[in-house]
């Protein structure tokens, strides 16, 4: 039983070292531990110390490490299916102390996720890993926008017929910020991440009721306050705009409600409960081009100093109206929001205040919505 426990340590700590999530201090400790309790276990049976305990301990131990190399399995399998970012050695660490912009998609598809697809949620997420800010900003889908690599204009989910590196630069001109990377979801695979989640918890700005989805979801009552949400709840929640006189400006600022929600639940160590299933969710639907290297990084630094981190969310306005000018439909009138200016650059001057590391602008315009969600008190346990 010792030679399998050593085995099985040993493939245990090599497996969770070629994750490279763990701090190297804290491979070292629990090498050391592990090598006590394995010293231990060596004098017992070198003393003849018998008992029904002493071999229940041990059992425990071998079947501990034995799921901890399933466990890092199931983690580094999770990764290499849903990166496709190729950044490594320096310029991967550096995620770590520059700040960054991905662009968040959110596709309205089963299954695989293609290569081109009209994004129906559309924010950027501005993130400085060293003053621990983070700034998600929403653009309605129908806003109407200069399309990059055209000399015309369209719909901001038109944008994504093109290839997601084209949204990415749709929204990099219209904010003047370079977007480095992506993560796309598909809506399916977005409500089995969170029932893996066990749920999460958003705070509602009114009742309402959401129309059903064939499909996804029935119709859905949400009460103004705390809500606990299953997948396709989160799903009806993040959708839903015929119940709000603002429309898409306030489902997108319920979309960023649900991404800071799921982001404190990442951050729960009972998450760990349901890190098999969670796994097996993200590869099925999720893709990103922040390669594994990267996250390791992100996720290191994060259990190195166990940091708060401030999230802000902003959405940019616009008004209704319509064109026979875009891009992709060909003389045909389309439904757009024309951007309202004001709220544009609030948006501009936000990010480059995340950017920058200077504190967030103490005034945002009148016509633009921004919030930290900080007014809210905690859901009830």
């Amino acid at each position: 039983m010792l030679f399998v426990q050593a085995l099985l340590t040993i493939a245990a700590l090599v497996q969770l070292y070629r994750t490279q999530m763990l701090p190297l201090h804290y491979l070292v400790i629990l090498g050391a531990l592990l090598g006590l309790i394995w010293l231990l276990f060596w004098q017992c049976q070198q003393y003849k110390v018998r008992g029904f305990l002493a071999r229940f301990a041990s059992l425990i131990l071998s079947v501990a490490m034995a799921v901890g190399c399933v466990f890092a399995e199931h983690g580094l399998n999770a990764l290499d299916n849903v990166t496709a970012g190729e950044v490594v050695g320096p310029e991967a660490q550096a995620i770590v102390s520059e700040p960054f912009v991905v662009y968040l998609s959110g596709v309205d598809t089963r299954g695989e996720l293609t290569e081109n697809a009209r994004s129906d949620v559309n924010i950027l997420a501005v993130v400085n890993p060293v003053t621990k800010r983070v700034a998600l900003i929403n653009t309605p889908r129908d806003y109407y926008v200069d399309l990059a690599g055209t000399d015309s204009k369209d719909k901001l989910t038109h944008a994504g017929l093109y290839g997601v590196e084209t949204s990415m630069a749709t929204l990099g001109g219209l904010y003047g910020v370079d977007v480095e990377y992506y993560i796309r979801i598909n809506f399916a695979g977005f409500m089995e991440i969170v029932d893996a989640m066990g749920g999460i918890d958003v705070y509602s700005d009114y009742t309402f009721t959401s129309v059903g989805s064939p499909g996804y979801y029935n119709p859905t009552d949400f009460v103004e306050g705390w809500n606990h949400l299953d997948g396709a709840a989160a799903l009806a929640f993040a959708r839903e705009r015929h119940a709000f006189a603002t429309g898409d400006i306030q489902r997108g600022i319920n979309q960023m409600k649900v991404i800071q929600a799921m982001l404190d639940k990442l951050r729960s160590p009972a998450l760990l409960t349901s890190y098999t299933r969670l796994m097996a969710a993200v590869s099925d639907c999720f893709v990103t081009s922040l390669s594994s290297e990267q996250i390791a990084a992100l996720v290191r630094m994060q259990l190195t100093d166990f940091a708060e981190w401030s999230i802000e969310s902003y959405s940019v306005t616009g008004s209704s109206s319509s064109s026979t000018q875009c891009y992709s439909a060909k003389g045909q009138k389309l439904y757009v929001m024309k951007p309202d200016e004001e709220s544009v650059a609030g948006a501009q001057a936000l990010i480059q205040s995340v950017v920058s590391g200077e504190p967030a602008p103490s005034e945002t315009p009148a016509d633009s919505t921004a919030s930290s969600d900080a007014a809210a008190s905690e859901p009830a346990a």
